[in-house]
């Protein structure tokens, strides 16, 4: 099957379930403001849609048209190719409430946003030809790289990707590869073998049709691959692996910022196992709960809350430096790339304390919990929840002669943005 078979196109959405009278109307992008309006004014339809997705294992057709109207792949498009250019905390903020409500449909924005950052590290004639407009959701997979042979003007592509998440709703799909030029690995400029992220011809791939899965299903995390290397302009990809640039765009500077909105898949699910307990334990009667069930409820009411709190916090100081003309440290690029891994714990605490207090009811599939209970070890499993980026945290404050505050946001500052948001 060709990826060009399951992208949804203008003429398909057309005529179908995702008729104007099924989404309700949305703003004009011409704000973050209003990005996020949209988003929640689509919880409802997102609420709808969420047995359609578990069974088709993919967005579903109706949100995929309402996501792309609402602004919310577009939410990473920088300001100098007419983008809105949202700052971390506001992109974090969209994706964990739609992940109060259904996971899938959040990992697709988490995921889907990073088009603005791929577009951004295209030469102008590449954007223009690849994004004649802004909303061209565009996937990518990492892992594992695929090989890239050096040719004249390009390269020939080859490869097998997995976890490529929103693939089958994409209208761009990236897959990453190792460069050769014949036998003999190309070198970068980080002194180690070039790795690229390339836009892959769409005709060419096949896609593996493989997502079967405990729980995200809706993510459409499907393989894919090309198996006949294609041709690829070398003006369709982007060191994958860049070092830090303070000349670059805010949003940019460093590879890493492009999927740190996907923590709050963590955060939303951990919200949603939180308020789904408290409907099951309030039904047995709130003055006859005894002190340790309320103490556990308590614990984890605290962990969504501070786990919210500490991503937030991090996501003001990322911000506050990235649009600025501050440097970014690697030690507070370590914590911003910790963040997931956080966010993970805290979703583990959750999960632990909400089991026990909900008792036995959540094993029978007709009960809401389990849904949610499956998303969060399929959110669990992604590598960004990892625990050894804490330990590349570490690494990085003791590399600096301590623990580097130079990322944490100064009093003054954070007194500013206090009083701006009231």
């Amino acid at each position: 099957m060709s990826i060009t078979d399951t992208t949804v196109t203008e003429t398909t959405r057309i005529g179908t379930s995702t008729a104007d009278d099924a989404i309700p109307d949305l703003l004009a992008l011409d704000s973050a403001d209003a990005v996020i309006t949209n988003a929640r004014r689509l919880l409802p339809v997102v609420a709808e849609e969420a047995d359609e997705m578990e069974r088709i294992a993919r967005l579903s057709p109706r949100l995929t048209t309402a996501f792309r109207r609402a602004g919310v792949f577009q939410m990473a498009f920088p300001a100098f190719r007419g983008g809105l250019e949202m700052g971390l905390r506001r992109q974090l903020d969209v994706v964990a409430e739609v992940a109060t409500v259904d996971a899938s449909a959040a990992w697709n924005i988490g995921v889907l946003n990073a088009t603005g950052y791929y577009a951004a590290r295209l030469g102008d004639e590449a954007y223009a030809e690849l994004y004649p407009t802004r909303d061209m959701p565009t996937s990518g997979s990492f892992h594992p790289r695929g090989r890239a042979q050096v040719v004249p003007g390009g390269y020939l592509v080859s490869g097998h990707w997995d976890w490529g998440s929103g693939s089958y709703v994409a209208e761009h799909v990236i897959g990453s590869a190792n460069v050769f030029d014949g036998d003999q690995p190309v070198i970068g400029p980080t002194g180690k073998q070039l790795h690229l992220g390339i836009w892959l011809p769409r005709e060419a791939i096949t896609v593996c049709d493989n997502w079967q899965v405990l729980g995200v299903s809706g993510s459409g995390s499907t393989s894919y691959e090309i198996i006949e290397p294609a041709f690829v302009p070398a003006s369709h990809s982007f060191d994958r692996d860049a070092d830090y640039d303070q000349n670059k765009d805010p949003l940019n500077r460093s590879v890493h910022v492009s999927h740190f909105a996907l923590t709050g898949v963590a955060l939303g699910v951990a919200r949603h196992l939180v308020d789904i307990t408290a409907d099951i334990i309030s039904a047995r009667g709130v003055s006859h709960l005894d002190a340790a069930t309320l103490q556990r409820f308590g614990e984890a009411i605290a962990e969504v809350d501070f786990a919210y709190a500490g991503s937030r916090h991090v996501a003001d100081i990322t911000d506050d430096t990235i649009f600025s003309d501050r440097v970014l440290t690697p030690t507070a690029q370590a914590r911003m790339t910790g963040v997931n891994a956080v966010a993970g714990l805290a979703l583990r605490r959750v999960v632990d304390l909400t089991t026990d207090l909900a008792r036995a009811g959540f094993i029978r599939d007709v009960d809401p919990m389990q849904r949610v209970l499956r998303d969060a070890y399929g959110a669990l499993a992604h590598a960004g929840t990892r625990r050894d980026h804490l330990g590349a945290l570490a690494r990085a404050a003791l590399s600096s002669g301590g623990v580097d505050t130079s990322g944490m946001m100064p009093a003054e500052r954070a007194r500013e943005l206090f009083a701006e948001r009231g």
